[in-house]
Formats: C-alpha cells, structure tokens, sequence
C-alpha cells in the first residue's frame, strides 16, 4: 500500500544535559536569530522643573535629548515659559508600566486602571502644558499576576516634528501635543513596547526526542541540524522569574499559554524546502 504521513517527524527540541551557551551575537552564520541582551522595564515616570532647582530621584534617569539631539524641553520653543522635562526608572523591583498616555485635564477620562503624574519631586503640580489648560502624564501598570513575558514599557522618546523628526523605528506616539501654548512647537511622548524577558541564559537547543526513532528513506532527518534552532529561534533559555514565582504566590499568576509557529527551512543542497511547525512552551526547571 502507499504509505502516506500526516507529517515526516515529530522531535521535542530543549536544552540537553550537557548544555552549552549560545552566542552573545546576534545572528551566526547560517543566518539564525540569536539571544539579545535584554533591557530592564521602566517601572516609574515623572516631570521636573530643572529651573525651580528640582532634581530628579536618585536612581532616576533624565530623557534630556531627542532623536536628533535637540533638548527634549516639553515646552519646547515657547518665550517665557519653564522648561519641563520627563525622568523615568527602571527596574524589576515592581510591576512594570504597560501603557503610557496625556491626558487634557477636564477634557477627558482615564481608564479605570491607570494613573495620573500629578506632582513633581518638588512637590508642584505636574503640569507640563504652558497654558491655562493643564495636561499630565499618564500610565498603567501591569498586574501582578501579569506573565512575564508580556509586552511592557522599555523606551521613551520626546519628538519636535517641525524639525524634521519622526517616532524612531518601533515607537509609537501618542497623538497629543505637550505644548498647547500659542508660542512654540508641537512636541509629541512616544514609547516603545518590547517582551518582559526575565534574567536568563539561552543555550544551545538540540533534539531530545524523535518520532520515528528511524529515518525515511526520502529524507533523513541529519539533513537538517538546524531545526531545533528554527524551533526554538532564541535558543533554549532558563529564565529566572521574579518573586511572584515563589510557591506561596505561584497560583495567583496567570498561567503562560504555549506559542504556536511556524518555519520553512532549506535543505543544504538546496534541493528542496522543509515545512515545520513548533509549538513553545514553559515547564519548571528545578
């Protein structure tokens, strides 16, 4: 009879006894994604007035220039106003931000969850609006159930766009202006939003398992060696998570489901193209 397979194998690719690390640069020869050095969510934002003498919370840090180097004064261009400036932290000590917005005050409302910038480290009120009309920063936090892995606050940039400058590759802006004031120019916040990745280390994946333990005849499996990469693009990594993992609090978080993939990979000699499918998930490591 004619011999027909839903798929040629099924493999479960992780990280193996003997593990070794994978390559600190991003891509390596073939072409395949590597691990990227991860950066620390912003936990916290606020605005400063440096001209009343404020100073910004020691572990801050102060968002002072624009893509182009312009300064990133929220009231950029205006006569006779005070400057105002955004400072930001970051960390793992706290529920990261997820989301960041402006709000006119009086004019609108904010979400249930979120929260307004209302005052300054010098305790004035965080209005970074040169007119009569006030407007604040706001953001959300993320919950404490949140998985780690979700998309949260990592960058922020301020943009004069009358000067020829545009949201950086991956911001999104918020289609606010800052600077309401009948003098100055138009000055938009944007943010970007990357994976919470805890600390890990990523290895060097290989195949655990296989099914069939044989190779077909019409293509033996040793002709890929790259597909636990295309299985696991970022390598096999062994995440530390933060506090919420401790056992007396591992049920109140949300449980992380599985990520389906897809890949198409070439055989070496170019001969003919591999369909495959992964699906990724978490398990405990003790």
């Amino acid at each position: 009879m004619e011999e027909k397979r839903v798929a040629d194998y099924f493999v479960v690719a992780g990280m193996p006894e003997q593990p070794q690390l994978l390559q600190e640069n991003i891509f390596n020869d073939s072409g395949h994604l590597k691990a990227a050095i991860s950066t620390d969510p912003i936990i916290d934002i606020g605005v400063f007035f440096p001209a009343h003498g404020e100073k910004v919370p020691r572990g801050f840090e102060i968002l002072e220039y624009t893509p182009t180097g312009l300064y990133a004064d929220l009231n950029f261009g205006s006569v006779r106003t005070t400057a105002c400036f955004i400072y930001f932290r970051r960390g793992r000590e706290k529920p990261p931000l997820v989301d960041i917005g402006v709000m006119y005050d009086g004019a609108e409302r904010i979400m249930p969850d979120a929260e307004i910038v209302l005052q300054t480290p010098g305790e004035r009120v965080a209005n970074v609006n040169n007119s009569s009309a006030k407007t604040f920063l706001t953001f959300r936090r993320a919950r404490p159930d949140m998985p780690c892995n979700e998309l949260v606050v990592t960058d922020l940039c301020v943009i004069v766009p009358s000067k020829g400058e545009r949201p950086p590759h991956a911001f999104c802006q918020i289609h606010k202006t800052l600077n309401k004031g009948m003098m100055g120019s138009d000055v938009y916040l944007c943010y970007k939003k990357s994976m919470n990745r805890p600390r890990h280390i990523s290895y060097q994946p290989e195949i655990l398992h296989r099914y069939p333990a044989a190779d077909h005849n019409d293509f033996p499996l040793n002709l890929c060696p790259s597909v636990p990469l295309f299985c696991l693009p970022m390598g096999s990594s062994l995440e530390l998570w933060p506090h919420a993992i401790q056992e007396n609090e591992r049920r109140r978080r949300a449980p992380i489901a599985p990520i389906f993939s897809t890949f198409v990979l070439t055989v070496a000699d170019g001969t003919y193209k591999v369909y495959g499918s992964a699906l990724t998930f978490y398990e405990d490591f003790p």
